[in-house]
């Protein structure tokens, strides 16, 4: 997580300098495709003056009216317009406008305006030859297309003024048409005035007399239904409400009388219960409510029994005076029953008294409901009847008050447009040779850009310069010419005579060139040596394994034990370029099956020795992994001052990649008009997500006959010479 950080922290603060590059590739192309844009511009400007010195000169003639939003209120708001000639509130103000300007510029209105000034004779408007077989119809026909050709309106901005516009090769003929242009526009809003407060008239009338004829049929039928059910007297609604207050009473009497009837009924029971006991201990008289009456006739008891137990033990239960007592008290027992049962009667009475009013209560209230519910559909039918009648009533009132309305407003002439100016003079519009030839420049400078670019768009291989250096982010070490003494590059037989060129030929060009690519990549690394060295490329055929040959035969020239490692697993080659045995070599090493002395071979090439790949394994990216591996490296490093792997193509496996993380650096081959740039970055990215340092570019089989490779053919020998020079210090 923090190498991912670290490198988009790193990707970020490279975000300008990534941009300044970008500009200047982009500067590099216009340089380069200056004389395209040039001629672009030369053919465009000149085709332009030429296109406008034919043209004719045109002039425009201009004339304006005011048009208000809403039109005069002549007889102020209580009177509504019934054609409505402006808009209806504020936010319809623009429509409103757009619709007037439109109409301005239509055929329509420009035929008014020809018929009503006779511009179908006009020459200067419809030229006519000798025997003009037109028709007068064809005639005006041809004119309100040449004026409708002619005509422009607009608004202007954050006003009511509208503009016409003529243009006309006549300047007085523009003039005349936008001035006329106008005052049949003036005529033609007022005539859908006139127009449409008469069509209104007639429709109203016609809307009137329906009217009419339906309140009086829906009338006629409202009191039909009111003397059928007997509601002429008394409204409908008046039933209804004394039906509701009759119900409602009825109700409230009838939830009294069975609340009284129920306490009645407890009372009785209750009386039902003490009929055994004493009446003169019990409570039945403060149930019944006649405790007050009864009392003197209890307290006469209560006396009489007194005396009587007083004589019974006086005189005894013989005595004429007890037996005499004893009937007086028996004679008071009587009456107080008497009057208990008298209670028990009235208690009886009440009770069925307020049940019959509970059952006349709830006779009446069903009757009531009886009556309500009959009333219901009434009730519907008559608000029917009576919305009829409404709507009627309502539609005669609206129709009536709309046709007085349009009586009044058809003899008012007053419209919301008003002149404001009338066209004087025309002005020259055209051909107007300065901004022509502006936007000729633009639009040629954008034409020869585009095709600049398009042009490089469309070639994507690599040459020599700044786009290539930004394109990989790496410098260019230099470049390598076509070696064209040996044979076309596809002629495989010739690969041994090609990559030992330079060795073989000290004094050609393509030397001096590897010398100083070697003097660069030992320039780039002074501060910190570099011994062990990938040299790779994007695609196969694009050069490695020869540039990877002479890079070691220049390094091996300055006296340095150098040694060619091939670790292209799965199509070697080096073997075949320096005339050794593909085995042993580098796999059989990392399995042990043999020592560095067996598998390392001296080349015909003086300090330069080469390690072949050995058999090609199962998995060669996975073999590169191996610690095993790491250890091969360890006891070579030993054994020599420099060590150059010869790799498989980036973009075709991931050995490459695997082996970058085992160097110190990488040189990136690239073939001139074949490696695409697309290729060139995306081995640069791949590289670069390992953390892989790109030491630079060899653009390998350049042609020296470009002058854009004229920088590296002049200075190679300088390099070469400082670079031995250098060497032998």
């Amino acid at each position: 997580m923090q190498n991912r950080s670290s490198e988009t922290h790193s990707l970020g603060s490279n975000e300008p300098e990534q941009s300044s590059l970008q500009l200047r590739h982009y500067l590099e192309i216009l340089r380069k495709r200056a004389w395209l844009i040039a001629a672009v511009v030369a053919v465009g400007v000149t085709g332009t003056v030429l296109y406008t010195l034919r043209q004719p000169k045109v002039y425009q003639a201009s004339a304006s009216i005011i048009i208000d939003p809403q039109p005069p209120q002549v007889f102020g708001s209580s009177v509504q317009e019934v054609v409505q000639l402006g808009t209806g509130g504020y936010w319809s103000n623009q429509d409103y406008y757009n619709t007037q300007v439109e109409i301005l510029k239509s055929y329509d209105l420009a035929e008014l305006t020809v018929r009503r000034y006779g511009l179908q004779h006009n020459e200067k408007l419809v030229p006519k030859k000798l025997g003009d077989p037109r028709t007068e119809d064809q005639l005006v026909a041809a004119a309100s297309a040449a004026l409708t050709g002619m005509l422009d309106s607009s608004q202007d901005r954050d006003s009511r003024i509208v503009r016409v516009f003529v243009r006309n090769t006549d300047a007085d003929l523009a003039v005349d048409l936008a001035n006329k242009h106008i005052d049949t526009f003036l005529e033609y809003t007022r005539g859908l005035r006139s127009e449409g407060s008469s069509s209104v008239g007639e429709y109203l009338s016609g809307e009137l007399d329906r009217a009419e004829k339906s309140l009086r049929e829906n009338e006629e039928a409202l009191s039909k239904f009111k003397q059928d059910n007997d509601i002429l007297s008394v409204s409908l609604e008046d039933k209804q409400s004394m039906l509701a207050a009759d119900l409602e009473r009825y109700t409230t009497a009838h939830s009294e009388a069975k609340i009284k009837r129920l306490e009645l009924e407890a009372v009785r029971e209750r009386i039902s219960k003490l009929s055994d006991e004493d009446v003169s201990a019990s409570p039945i008289f403060g149930l019944t409510g006649n405790e007050a009456t009864v009392e003197p006739i209890k307290s006469q008891l209560a006396t009489a029994r007194q005396k009587l137990a007083e004589l019974r033990e006086e005189l005894g239960p013989k005595h004429p005076v007890y037996l005499s007592q004893l009937e007086k008290t028996a004679e008071l027992e009587k009456i107080l029953k008497t009057e208990a049962h008298r209670a028990e009667r009235e208690i009886d009475e009440q009770y069925q008294a307020t049940l019959a009013k509970e059952r006349r209560y709830a006779a009446e209230i069903e009757r009531l409901k009886q009556d309500a519910f009959e009333l219901g559909p009434k009730a519907i039918e008559y608000k029917r009847y009576r919305r009829k009648y409404k709507h009627a009533e309502d539609n005669y009132n609206l129709v009536l008050s709309r046709l007085q309305t349009n009586d009044i407003s058809s003899r008012n002439r007053e419209i919301n447009i008003r002149p404001h100016t009338s066209a004087r003079t025309a002005k020259l519009v055209a051909p107007r040779m300065r901004l022509n030839v502006v936007l000729a420049v633009l639009l040629s400078l954008i034409v020869g850009v585009g095709l600049a670019f398009g042009l490089e768009q469309l070639d994507q291989t690599v040459r020599a310069g700044d786009a290539l250096e930004i394109a990989v982010k790496a410098p260019l070490l230099g470049v390598i010419p076509i070696v064209e003494e040996v044979g076309p590059r596809a002629d495989m037989a010739l690969s041994q005579d090609r990559d030992l060129f330079v060795y073989r030929n000290p004094k050609s060009r393509a030397a001096e060139c590897c010398r100083s690519i070697r003097t660069n990549i030992l320039f780039s690394t002074a501060d910190k040596p570099h011994k062990k060295l990938v040299v790779s490329s994007p695609r196969p055929k694009d050069g490695k394994t020869t540039a990877a040959v002479y890079l070691a035969t220049t390094m091996a020239q300055s006296g340095q034990r150098v040694l060619l490692v091939d670790t292209d697993l799965r199509r070697p080659r080096l073997h075949k370029s320096l005339g050794v045995a593909r085995t042993p070599g580098l796999t059989n090493m990392i399995l042990g099956e043999s020592s560095a002395e067996d598998a390392i071979k001296n080349t015909e090439v003086p300090n330069l020795f080469v390690l072949p790949a050995g058999p090609n394994p199962p998995n060669p990216a996975e073999l590169l992994l191996t610690s095993r591996f790491q250890a091969v490296l360890a006891e070579l490093e030993q054994k020599f001052d420099r060590i150059i792997f010869d790799s498989p193509p980036l973009l075709a496996v991931t050995d490459a990649v695997v082996l970058t993380r085992a160097a110190d650096g990488v040189v990136l081959v690239l073939r001139a008009g074949q490696t695409t740039m697309d290729d060139a970055m995306h081995a640069a990215r791949q590289l670069r997500d390992v953390d892989g340092e790109i030491l630079g570019v060899v653009l390998n089989d350049a042609d020296m006959g470009d002058r854009r490779y004229g920088y590296y053919q002049y200075y190679a020998h300088t390099y070469a010479e400082a670079g031995d020079a250098t060497q032998s210090t």
